[in-house]
């Protein structure tokens, strides 16, 4: 038995088991993408071409980029430019706080029609603090408070409906729906285009739609919906998170 060990081990390391190397020819040179697509490497692949005059492509059987040219400072140059935008998209949120603000001599509960309760009201976080201190000082509104917050993952477009907190025999259905302009840029300023937030409660469909640019850090306030014929109204306040 120790003699039929012996022979496999001899087998395996063998060097008909080894992988030959691959050699290309000189004026060829390939780069492998960590985090780009194949969409997103096709269209990079045609601008560096197009920029620095070299045969730049890319071939989704191998995912690999292949640079043509006999020139190694230029072969150099046009991986420099494939690294470079070669790199993760950042991840974005957006949070949507639902705030439900009363005018003077309104009870809170006046929302929903008097044969059900408002849905539940806490205080305004302080992540928006400044905002609601700001709408104060501009609308003669007399109490503020968080029906609810969303926090969306943003990708390059979506939709997405739940429920908000309310009464059994009068839900509260919401959409928010948006297409993006693109990726945050540098500052972390998002542009979403026609980001729509929608609203059904008591039989009673609203909206409202806007095209937005937002920045990290920053609260937009966007307003407003009347809930049904009491004198409190719905205003979004939006803030953005890049990761």
């Amino acid at each position: 038995m120790k003699t039929i060990a012996f022979i496999l081990a001899i087998c395996a390391l063998s060097p008909a088991q080894t992988k030959p190397d691959i050699h290309l020819p000189s004026d060829v040179r390939t780069y492998e993408p960590k985090n780009l697509t194949p969409e997103k490497a096709d269209r990079l692949a045609n601008s560096i071409q197009q920029l620095i005059g070299v045969g730049v492509s890319f071939d989704r059987v191998t995912h690999l980029f292949v640079i043509r040219t006999s020139k190694p400072e230029v072969q150099d140059m046009a991986e420099a430019l494939l690294k470079k935008y070669d790199v993760a998209s950042p991840r974005v949120e957006l949070t949507v706080y639902l705030v439900r603000a009363v005018l003077p001599g309104q009870r809170t509960t006046d929302i929903l029609p008097s044969s059900t309760s408002g849905p539940p009201t806490s205080p305004v976080p302080a992540e928006i603090k400044a905002a609601i201190d700001e709408m104060k000082g501009t609308f003669n509104y007399d109490r503020y408070g968080l029906w609810d917050s969303i926090v969306l993952p943003i990708k390059s477009a979506g939709e997405v409906q739940g429920l908000l907190p309310s009464s059994p025999s009068a839900p509260s259905v919401y959409t928010v729906s948006y297409n993006t302009a693109g990726p945050p840029s540098d500052s972390g300023t998002l542009s979403l285009a026609e980001f729509m937030f929608a609203l059904k409660f008591g039989g009673i469909d609203s909206h409202i739609k806007s095209d937005l640019t937002i920045r990290e850090g920053e609260k937009l306030v966007l307003g407003k919906i009347r809930m049904l014929n009491s004198n409190t109204d719905l205003f979004l306040v939006l803030t953005t998170k890049v990761y």
